[in-house]
């Protein structure tokens, strides 16, 4: 593998990036460099009002990496596909390879992630309406998620999903309705991986996303028989799909 290269991850919604533990491990064992995004909407002390937070840790995060000649690759995990693409951009490799500089943003990894349109917010692009499982406070200021364990954790273990439900904190519902400006999916290779077992975004949706909103823009896909929750139900298989979008043909 390349020791240049480091592996991004970015939670969803009401996710503490641990979650994405079995898969770093297994990353870090063959040498990969990793880092982890805490998402500043989940769990705060006072809500906040749009996805701006996020998108500003994320580019932080971003610009460490690349600032050290770093090839970054990022992971994605629902929500959070919304900040990280506005976070990339002008920080892919092409872009700062005609500025001169080294390191950049390779490849954008759609972990059952959406995929928004330049325009859309995540709320909008569904129509205007929550998704189902979605429980939003009366003050619109939160919201929390009902039934995560059939939602997110379906193929799950007893164990793992208790762990995993005790880990959720609340999320500021306002970052949903954040208006997205910049697609970098359009500028980079990007990978959606198709969870089979997806509860919370079901594979017709999946499909959508990639085959009509992404269509004509190369996105490669990998297929998993997961949950919306692989790195838990199946890290093995998300880290061989994360070290093929890294370059490695395995």
């Amino acid at each position: 593998m390349n020791h240049s290269t480091t592996i991004l991850f970015v939670p969803g919604a009401w996710h503490n990036p641990d979650c994405y533990d079995p898969v770093v491990s297994r990353l870090e064992a063959v040498n990969y460099k990793t880092e982890k995004v805490h998402l500043p909407t989940v769990g705060p002390s006072t809500h906040y009002l749009n996805f701006d937070e996020d998108v500003a840790q994320i580019r932080r995060q971003i610009k460490h990496a690349v600032n050290a000649g770093q090839e970054v690759v990022v992971v994605v995990h629902s929500y959070g596909g919304l900040p990280s693409n506005e976070a990339i951009k002008g920080l892919d490799i092409n872009t700062r390879q005609k500025m001169g500089l080294t390191g950049g943003v390779t490849h954008l990894f759609f972990c059952c992630s959406f995929v928004i349109a330049e325009g859309q917010s995540l709320i909008s692009a569904f129509g205007g309406n929550d998704l189902p499982w979605f429980r939003v406070a009366d003050d619109k200021l939160e919201v929390n998620v009902a039934d995560p364990d059939k939602v997110f954790y379906n193929d799950c273990d007893d164990v793992q999903v208790e762990h995993a439900v005790a880990s959720l904190r609340p999320h500021s519902y306002q970052s949903f309705h954040s208006v997205c400006t910049y697609a970098a999916w359009k500028h980079i290779p990007s990978t959606y991986l198709y969870c089979l077992q997806d509860a919370a975004i079901p594979l017709a949706v999946q499909k959508m996303m990639v085959e009509g909103t992404a269509k004509g823009f190369g996105m490669g896909t990998e297929t998993v028989d997961a949950s919306h929750s692989p790195f838990i139900s199946q890290p093995d298989e998300l880290t061989s799909a994360i070290r093929r979008a890294a370059g490695e043909s395995i």
